[in-house]
């Protein structure tokens, strides 16, 4: 019996509203549920007199067809959840209106409508429930203007917003569009010999010239006899593609703590930018970035202490060129960031996922908003399949016994991408003294408390210490501090040597030799 009441339960729980996407809303809303659904991703609440707002129900249609899983717009309902209805608002006119405005005003929108009977005090009344499915493709409303969901928002869309949405369903190709500079003058020969001598090999095409390649690969177009060089192209081979696209380039910073601050606050040890087509900027980041990725030294599962830099270089490095390869240059003006905090590295980057990739699958699924870029970059031996390189991510994280890499989607500067590598600063930072934890004893010294490890290194360091620098040292009371320094002598770790009186300044804890002689400084 309580098998079947435990398979009830799930049954229930796998069926709670919120997990329905908003077509299941939209097909079994009734009048007893239409009270539980607040605004959120999946739902909108409008007044039956916003009805007489078309404009502005325009944009929502726009909204929803751009949303992956679209949406529904409930009329008879207001922003705070009262229901009102429709049916002493509208005449039929106004709903005959409603359900065909969008041939004018949303021509590319598809809605869906239902009428929901409700009664309001005794009164027999109906809602208007409207489906509006994604469409794939951007949507614009009859004034151009395209709007997307983010949370329980509405946003519009900028230009740039609007280009890398078209370029992500495919509608649009920004890496196929001819880019205004010369070939081959404009372009690194250098880059292309190896593009091309790389492909010959692989593709077993001697005879080809290298103009035949990039030809072949849509990396050039022959347009009346005239080569003419795509976007793809400039990014992976120009001399200077910040000609086209100023935001084509690497920022990297180093900061000392958990946030980079702002205003007089904002002091990175370190910014560099780097640039130049992709194969150079790679080249120039990975020299950056291994001399701000530092070292440390940690204990492993055998318990003997390994020293590595902080993350995996195949961690950073495939987030990196994923970052070069997938981001979005219809963004011109923004750039990757590469931040290094004490806790953890960011790797930013413009554009969001690509449908269907997200957050969740990023393992597991696999698409490309610049394919014929990724292409070429393959072909100089840059880039992997995505989802290898994701997980080729996980496994050196975890290597290392660090957490597997956080992906997310930003939208608070503009909607981009955010890998995090986490460095398990917390324990790692006090593995980095390796004299003092041999001193200690790898048992011991895994027993101790942060502000003791803190006591027994300066101690370790000056032979010795006092009550009033352990006292500083931690921010700790006097008398709080004298007994830390009391149990490290219970540990056999310290000594203590007594003054001639109480309080006596030359009173203080030493370190002991192997021998059992004090250690002097």
């Amino acid at each position: 019996m309580t098998e079947f009441k435990q398979l009830d339960m799930f049954e229930q729980e796998r069926d709670h509203i919120g997990t329905w996407s908003a077509r299941e809303i939209w097909l079994r809303l009734d009048a007893t549920t239409v009270k539980d659904f607040s605004e959120d991703s999946r739902v909108e609440r409008k007044s039956a007199a916003k009805v007489h707002r078309l404009a502005d129900v325009a944009e929502y249609y726009s909204m929803w067809s751009n949303t992956v899983d679209g949406g529904i717009i409930i009329f008879g309902l207001t922003d705070s959840g009262k229901v009102e209805g429709v049916a002493q608002s509208l005449t039929p006119e106004n709903i005959n209106r409603l359900e065909s405005f969008h041939t004018e005003l949303c021509p590319d929108a598809r809605p869906e409508f239902r009428r929901i009977p409700i009664r309001i005090d005794g009164v027999s009344n109906f809602l208007i429930s409207v489906f509006i499915p994604y469409r794939g493709f951007l949507v614009e409303t009859g004034k151009g203007e395209a709007f997307i969901r983010r949370g329980s928002s509405k946003h519009k869309m900028t230009m740039e917003e609007k280009d890398d949405f078209r370029s992500t369903r495919h509608e649009r190709s920004w890496e196929q569009r001819t880019a205004g500079l010369s070939y081959p003058s404009d372009f690194d020969s250098l880059i292309i010999q190896q593009l091309a001598n790389n492909f010959r090999q692989i593709e077993d095409k001697a005879d080809w010239s290298n103009e035949d390649v990039l030809v072949d690969r849509n990396l050039l177009f022959d347009e009346n006899g005239k080569l003419v060089p795509t976007n793809a192209l400039v990014l992976v081979a120009s001399k200077s593609p910040r000609r086209l696209v100023p935001g084509a380039r690497v920022r990297i910073q180093r900061f000392t703590g958990i946030e980079e601050g702002a205003g007089d606050s904002f002091r990175p040890i370190r910014d560099v930018y780097t640039e130049g087509p992709i194969p150079t900027i790679l080249e120039k980041a990975n020299q950056v970035i291994e001399n701000l990725n530092y070292n440390v030294t940690w204990l492993n599962k055998d318990g003997k202490f390994q020293t590595t830099t902080e993350y995996p270089k195949w961690a950073w490095f495939e987030a990196l060129v994923n970052a070069l390869v997938h981001r979005s240059y219809s963004f011109s003006g923004s750039e990757i960031t590469v931040k290094f905090f004490s806790d953890r590295l960011e790797i930013e980057s413009p554009g969001g996922f690509v449908p269907p990739v997200n957050a969740s699958n990023v393992y597991s699924q696999r698409a490309s908003r610049n394919p014929h870029l990724c292409e070429a970059l393959r072909h100089i031996g840059y880039t992997r399949m995505t989802r290898e390189g994701t997980r080729r991510m996980k496994e050196s994280m975890e290597a290392w016994h660090l957490p597997a890499p956080d992906f997310s989607q930003e939208t608070i500067h503009g909607v981009s991408v955010r890998v995090t590598l986490r460095n398990d600063q917390q324990l790692r930072k006090r593995a980095t003294d390796k004299d003092v934890a041999a001193y200690c004893g790898v048992d011991k010294w895994q027993t101790l408390k942060e502000h003791e490890v803190q006591l027994i290194g300066y101690a370790f360091n000056n032979g010795k210490i006092h009550v009033a620098e352990a006292e500083r040292l931690t921010g700790r009371r006097w008398n709080t501090s004298k007994k830390d320094l009391e149990r490290l002598v219970a540990m056999n770790l310290l000594l203590f040597q007594p003054g001639q009186y109480s309080r006596d300044p030359k009173a203080h804890y030493a370190i002991i030799k192997p021998s059992g002689d004090l250690l002097k400084p």
